[in-house]
């Protein structure tokens, strides 16, 4: 849990640095070094996708594909399940009222966004379980990273990047508890395919940073609750 809350304060330290100088850097720019992100965003979510599911014969040099049934299943359904929840609207909603009560604006967006991108990926979830088996040194250096990144998204998408810190420390303490307990669970192919899916999410909010039609990203998440289900059934 200390790793994990070092990381969520190295996110707010870094999201703190981001808003002071949004104050001070045009807005032009501002837009352009959010495109310049999403681009990054884009091809990291992009390449994590295609680390698991791509394999290469070591002796043929054949290339073959493996878990893009699961990969089409999780994000299909679990699309749907949060567009029938309607969890996209109800952070807006939230939002807005926090917009409201604070007088600033795009917090779900900077909230959403800036929460998929710490949370989703191996080395959250392996940094996690190497804390609770006594090596918190992966999220010490995954903290440095969210602290350049954070302060890079919150210049640009605004003071939801702060609160974003939360659901990392949740997020990241829960699963080195459930390592303690649960360590068996976690075995590579899980942490592979919850990490695949996790990136196509990432790339998603890569796109939404270049395109002018948002993906609902926040609809997506039941899929990595789908990925959960599916290993505690056929696994």
């Amino acid at each position: 849990m200390v790793a994990s809350l070092i990381n969520a304060l190295a996110i707010l330290g870094g999201a703190f640095l981001g808003l002071l100088l949004k104050k001070i850097i045009k807005k032009e720019i501002c837009d352009s070094v959010l495109k310049a992100i999403g681009i990054v965003v884009l091809l990291f979510g992009i390449a994590g996708v295609l680390k698991t599911m791509l394999q290469v014969n070591p002796e043929t040099g054949a290339i073959t594909t493996s878990y893009e049934l699961i990969l089409i299943v999780t994000l299909a359904v679990g699309m749907m399940i949060g567009e029938l929840l309607k969890i996209d609207q109800h952070i807006e909603q939230l939002g807005d009222k926090i917009e409201a009560k604070m007088g600033k604006g795009s917090f779900s967006i900077g909230f959403v966004s800036a929460t998929l991108v710490f949370c989703v990926g191996a080395m959250a979830i392996i940094g996690s379980v190497n804390a609770a088996l006594g090596d918190p040194n992966t999220l010490y250096l995954k903290s440095a990273i969210d602290m350049v990144t954070s302060l890079v998204l919150a210049s640009t998408l605004g003071f939801g990047v702060l609160f974003a810190a939360i659901p990392v420390l949740l997020y990241q303490g829960s699963l080195t508890i459930a390592a303690i307990y649960l360590g068996n669970f976690m075995s590579a192919e899980f942490v592979a395919v919850f990490s695949m899916v996790g990136y196509a999410m990432v790339a998603c909010i890569g796109f939404n940073f270049l395109a002018k039609e948002r993906i609902k990203i926040a609809n997506m998440l039941p899929a990595l609750i789908l990925v959960v289900l599916y290993f505690v059934v056929f696994k």
